[in-house]
């Protein structure tokens, strides 16, 4: 298993990457020209929702790409993952190498490959070429392309000067720094004939043509990039108050969804007059309920109180509107966390208790019960109460996700009372879920990893060594991002030199060096 970066002359790309194919017989390959590599399009998307959920769906798309990678180094075998960077590498390039690299298997013949362009020159009369690729998002498609090339005209010999192609896909043959002639035009014509981003779909003065360049991947895409999806909503709705083509209320509930999807915060003011125009410019009243319980979430993690008291507001109105019950109780959820930051725990407690009932009856939602049951406890921490409370969750609890969420309290609790027998099985269940998991996260790795870790420190001060040693073992063989100084601490801990873990410690000093060999990606193209 390694990492590996090249830095190879543009022009020996190509060869480079049919000499890694040839070497190592099944090759994952990625070109990295401008997007996310974890992108997956898709077809037109519910706005508001989409908008509203872009972070999550952001996360989900980037998991779901990685674990497809696992599944597919699983295939055993030598295998490798190349990926191709054309221009300076993005956190999202960065990111996913990563993640990736973590969920190599250990010992195989497994590799990740990065081929980085040297730049070097190109004639400026591709300029327009150029443009046009960076408005696709860096590449397209080959007959797409051709198509361009057949109303522009544009000579072979210069296509074949600033472009070149990779597995269909046609793309910029070196990175071009230059200002290139982006005009609205230009950006019409990429979004009628391929998948845009939304910053593409913005420069457009057709407001039905940047209606549909909008998916749900396109909003992933644009999360979190400083303010692209509210000036694309924004113009958006701009447009619409001047055309009939589209529907007032749909560029409306847009525009209002992309004002929270690009915040972190949000006040108490701004919040009711988000809620009040959704009203006045008639949004449907579901959509109005989504808007609300996303304002409510986060102004109820606001540190100011003063802000955090208009989520209650915000809840109250999204259960007023016609919502299932699941999502009622969300926003009791919701409400009983800004209670309790408030210190109203009576408050938090009763709110907790409403939205339990609330679920009572519902086959699927046992991610809200394990959540809730498990928060109930914490408020109802030192009563006879709460360590039923967190057994009730660990029960409900059925995959890796919310058994997390309770395994960490319940096996605290449970170790302070003294049972440890019953503490040991909870943890051993816990690692047959997080091993038998498709996807797991970081959170779940820390979670199983602390739960061994308080097991072994257990063990250890009681003077079962080698109990210990199994516990840490069991903790240190679940962590993937390359934690060398981790294992050293457990070993001086333990004071003698198990096998096992040496073994687990040399793996996660290889980890940890190629780890900072990708994130150095981005300290050179600063």
């Amino acid at each position: 298993m390694s990492v590996t970066v090249l830095s190879v002359e543009s022009a020996w790309i190509p060869g480079v990457l049919a000499d890694l194919r040839a070497r190592h017989g099944k090759v994952r390959y990625y070109l990295s020209a401008g997007r996310p590599l974890w992108l997956k399009e898709d077809g037109p998307a519910d706005l508001t929702t989409a908008l509203l959920r872009c972070h999550d769906e952001r996360e989900a798309r980037l998991r779901a790409e990685v674990r497809a990678v696992r599944e597919w180094l699983a295939e055993g075998g030598e295998r490798a993952v190349v990926v191709e960077l054309v221009g300076a590498p993005t956190h999202d390039d960065v990111r996913f190498l990563q993640e990736c690299r973590m969920r190599l298997m250990r010992g195989e013949a497994q590799s990740v490959t990065v081929l980085r362009h040297i730049p070097g020159a190109v004639p400026a009369e591709g300029d327009e070429i150029l443009a046009m690729l960076r408005l696709a998002g860096g590449s397209v498609p080959e007959n797409e392309f051709r198509a361009w090339q057949a109303v522009h005209g544009w000579d072979d010999s210069l296509v074949h000067a600033v472009t070149s192609t990779r597995d269909g896909l046609r793309t910029c043959a070196t990175p071009v720094a230059r200002p290139l002639p982006i005009t609205p035009e230009l950006a019409a014509e990429v979004v009628t004939t391929s998948s845009a981003p939304l910053s593409t779909a913005a420069l457009l003065t057709d407001p039905v043509l940047a209606l549909k360049a909008f998916t749900a991947g396109a909003a992933a895409e644009a999360a979190g990039q400083g303010r692209v999806l509210s000036r694309y909503a924004g113009n958006l709705y701009r447009r619409a108050l001047r055309s009939d083509d589209i529907p007032h209320g749909t560029a409306a509930s847009a525009y209002l969804a992309a004002l929270v999807a690009d915040r972190r915060r949000v006040s108490g003011a701004l919040a009711g007059l988000i809620l009040d125009q959704a009203a006045k410019w008639d949004v449907e009243p579901a959509r109005q309920a989504m808007l609300a319980y996303s304002l409510g979430q986060l102004l109820a993690k606001d540190p100011d109180p003063a802000e955090r008291s208009s989520a209650a507001r915000c809840f109250a109105r999204a259960r007023e509107l016609d919502v299932p019950a699941t999502q009622v109780a969300a926003s009791f959820n919701g409400a009983a966390l800004a209670l309790y930051r408030d210190r109203d725990f009576d408050g938090a407690v009763t709110s907790m208790r409403t939205a339990l009932k609330l679920l009572e009856g519902h086959d699927t939602v046992a991610d809200q019960q394990v959540q809730l049951l498990t928060n109930l406890a914490k408020l109802r921490r030192g009563t006879p109460e709460a360590m039923g409370l967190y057994r009730q969750a660990w029960g409900i609890a059925d995959d890796v996700a919310n058994a997390t969420y309770v395994a960490s309290d319940l096996v605290r609790v449970l170790l302070d009372a003294g049972e440890e027998t019953e503490a040991e099985a909870v943890a051993t269940r816990l690692l047959d879920l997080f091993d038998r998991a498709a996807d797991t996260n970081q959170a779940s790795e820390k979670v199983v990893s602390a739960v061994c870790f308080r097991l072994a420190d257990r063990r250890l001060t009681a003077g079962a060594t080698t109990e210990a040693a199994r516990w840490y073992l069991a903790a240190v063989s679940r962590m993937r991002r390359g934690a060398p100084d981790v294992v050293d601490a457990v070993l001086r801990n333990l004071g003698e030199q198990p096998e096992a873990l040496l073994r687990e410690r040399a793996a996660h000093a290889v980890v940890a060096e190629d780890l900072l060999a990708l994130r150095g990606l981005l300290a050179g193209a600063a």
